[in-house]
């Protein structure tokens, strides 16, 4: 059976995301990492939050993201060294309309999450794979109507 980009072929629904939003990792230092990303890849600064311990770099040619997050082992449950280790998976989702609907599905088919939050703006939908790795569904934020 062919996959028409819509479905898999055995007949599930696709996921409404169009490519990979961001790839966040917890890092010893923010600075250093930082600094490193930015002479080894090329990234440029993009957003930055230091009260939070977080920069986000991108990549413009290719729109890819990277966020730095002081990890901050003690803070929670697990190995007390998991510097490098994979926050989350943020995939890009077209709009918030399709974000609804593929929550809707989820419900429906019985994985859980709570719901789309609004994340720094941006409608956001969080969930847990099997063995616990953070997955994000995320769309643009909503554009101002004419006013």
């Amino acid at each position: 059976m062919t996959d028409t980009g819509t479905g898999s072929p055995e007949g599930r629904p696709g996921a409404p995301f169009s490519g990979l939003s961001h790839v966040q990792l917890m890092v010893a230092d923010v600075e250093v990492s930082a600094a490193w990303y930015r002479e080894a890849l090329g990234m440029e600064g993009f957003v930055e939050d230091p009260a939070a311990g977080y920069v986000a770099l991108r990549h413009r040619p290719s729109r890819v993201v990277i966020v730095l997050t002081a990890d901050s082992a003690d803070d929670r449950p697990g190995p007390a060294d998991r510097r490098g280790a994979l926050d989350h998976l943020a995939f890009a989702v077209a709009d918030p309309a399709k974000l609804a609907a593929w929550a809707d599905h989820l419900t429906a088919v019985g994985i859980r999450h709570h719901g789309i939050l609004l994340e720094d703006g941006r409608p956001s939908l969080q969930l847990v794979d099997p063995d616990g790795t953070a997955i994000e569904l995320v769309a643009p934020a909503p554009r101002p109507g004419p006013g």
